[in-house]
């Protein structure tokens, strides 16, 4: 785009030396050199002195030269009018135009034609109509105006140029095409210094693999820095992103999405909000801060809500297989809840590994599974076809499930594996300094209860009650009536029932004042203007742009339009 835009500072120092240099002052008149001209008149026009040029004009100074078919020289008036294929050349650049009127005390000028051309050896600039003002040092074009590279194409309704700022403004329809990308938006200022490209109003770019919608925003092309704002949003395919403002270093790989912001991962199924979320695609690593939830959505089971107070994604490889292969791993550090269904679950640090579908749980885990309480000092949960179908618990291992306001069905061991059935607990093993205590019932009335103590057992269970045990290793079994027994001598050392800290329902893991739903209407009124999308106009009417549908993005430009010459 840069080369795109050089016309302008061009051209504009070609009219300001031209004009200043030829009328200097108001009483002061720099001679012109007369190249050649058909026929010269001296005219009175209201009483005031005019020299006349008639037929193939060539006028020179110094470094610059003016054809035209006729030239009015208003002596004395700092001022003059050429027309007819009027032309102004200056070292490689070529300005074209049916008319071209300058005056002196106002430092205006303007250019007009069928075609106003500005042409240099890498850009041709095409409009209707040209005004310039070597005063303040701007030119601007209206009505439309198009701008052709050897491989990119812009257009817009109007576009002016401020030297001394070294901004370049376009308004009205912008579009910008090459073999990379195709731009749209409302309005975009150029700033040359910094290379500084801001844009207004509904912005879209689109390229092969990803489009981008934002309302506001920059991009430094020198330092490949750029910033969108206002219902920004994302869309690569895979991945998309909304974020009230996203920041994005492509030199460093990092992204940065500041405020209310969402990260969706279609193919991992999984949806990140927060208010501070990073993301560095050349280490992999992705970490939100503020307000994280994470959500796996599920085919065959309910939705997955998690929370932490700080969520991190990364890709680890296996270090077990002897190859490359990338496991996706999320990770939460501090305060983990979640809920699904199914499953519900505290502790103070997880992972799950997407590929292996295995989830980790650290440091005082608590789990529910229907009925049951699990605990232990580290939890594995494996899933398959999205439905847990094994749990290892590793360490004072405990399982409990109420069986009235005061009596708990308990299982202890040193380590356990429960086993799964259609997501519900159906098998459990334990090793290692097994206990049991579980109560029995006679219809609705509980008439005793069984203690047992095994170093190796099996528990088979079904809604959540148990159906079987097999001990493996010297079990010793006692059943006490309950009206015989004192209840501390029958309860597990350890056990601690945790109703209070369970997750009731996913609205106990959404952050408070977060709305999950922020992001349809951003994609709502994304995809909207997505269908909007305009390649740059192709030519100049009387009413204005022209405009030629491409079914095929990021066609090449050509390098000319020859109907436009």
């Amino acid at each position: 785009m840069r080369q795109a835009l050089t016309f302008i500072l061009l051209f504009l120092v070609t009219i300001t030396f031209w004009g200043v240099n030829n009328y200097a002052t108001g009483q002061q008149r720099r001679e012109i050199q007369i190249n050649h001209a058909d026929l010269m008149r001296n005219l009175k026009m209201n009483g005031k002195d005019v020299r006349r040029l008639i037929g193939n004009v060539s006028i020179k100074h110094d470094e610059i030269t003016v054809k035209c078919d006729s030239l009015y020289d208003y002596v004395g008036q700092n001022k003059f009018d050429a027309f007819g294929n009027v032309k102004v050349f200056q070292e490689n650049s070529t300005l074209y135009g049916d008319t071209l009127m300058f005056n002196g005390a106002t430092k205006a000028g303007k250019v007009r034609g069928k075609i106003v051309r500005l042409v240099d050896d890498e850009v041709t600039l095409v409009t209707n109509y040209l005004d310039f003002n070597t005063n303040e040092n701007s030119v601007n074009y209206f009505g439309g105006g198009i701008i052709t590279t050897a491989d990119a194409r812009f257009s817009s309704l109007r576009g002016k140029y401020f030297s001394s700022q070294k901004v370049v403004k376009f308004g009205g329809n912008v579009a910008y095409l090459d073999t990379t990308l195709l731009l749209n938006t409302d309005s975009l200022e150029y700033y040359s210094e910094p290379e500084l490209i801001k844009f207004f109003g509904p912005t879209r770019v689109y390229n092969d693999s990803s489009y981008l919608y934002a309302e506001q925003g920059w991009h430094n092309r020198k330092t490949e820095e750029s910033e969108f704002h206002i219902n920004s949003f994302i869309d690569n395919g895979e991945q998309k992103v909304f974020g009230k403002s996203i920041y994005y270093d492509r030199a460093a790989g990092l992204a940065r999405v500041i405020g209310d912001g969402c990260v969706i991962d279609t193919v991992q199924r999984l949806t990140i909000f927060g208010q501070n979320l990073k993301y560095n695609n050349k280490t992999e690593y992705a970490e939100v801060t503020e307000s994280p939830l994470a959500m796996y959505i599920s085919d065959k089971a309910d939705t997955l809500f998690l929370r932490a107070n700080k969520l991190i994604g990364k890709s680890v490889k296996d270090t077990i297989q002897k190859d490359s292969t990338l496991y996706n791993m999320l990770v939460g550090v501090g305060d983990v809840r979640f809920f699904r269904g199914d499953i519900q679950g505290v502790c103070d640090s997880i992972t799950f590994h997407s590929v292996d579908s295995i989830l980790n749980m650290y440091v005082e885990p608590i789990l529910w599974n229907d009925a049951n309480q699990l605990t232990a000092n580290d939890v594995n949960i494996m899933f398959r076809n999205e439905n847990i179908y094994r749990m290892n618990f590793k360490g004072t291992s405990f399982i409990a499930s109420q069986e009235d306001s005061t009596l708990f069905n308990q299982i202890k061991g040193r380590d356990m594996v429960g086993h799964f059935t259609a997501g519900k607990l159906s098998r459990l093993d334990v090793s290692g300094n097994g206990e049991t205590v579980y109560f029995i019932r006679e219809k609705d009335d509980i008439v005793a209860v069984n203690k047992a103590v095994s170093s190796s057992l099996s528990i088979g269970i079904r809604d959540n009650q148990v159906t079987s045990i097999m001990f493996r290793d010297k079990p010793v079994a006692t059943l006490y009536p309950i009206d015989k027994v004192e209840l501390p001598e029958v309860m597990v050392k350890g056990f601690t029932w945790h109703a209070e800290k369970r997750p009731k329902s996913r609205n106990n893991i959404i952050p408070q004042g977060l709305d999950i739903k922020f992001t349809d209407t951003i994609e709502t009124k994304a995809n909207q203007y997505r269908m909007l999308k305009k390649n740059p106009a192709v030519s100049i009417e009387p009413a204005g742009l022209k405009y030629e549908i491409l079914e095929v993005l990021l066609d090449r430009p050509q390098k000319a339009n020859t109907h436009l010459r």
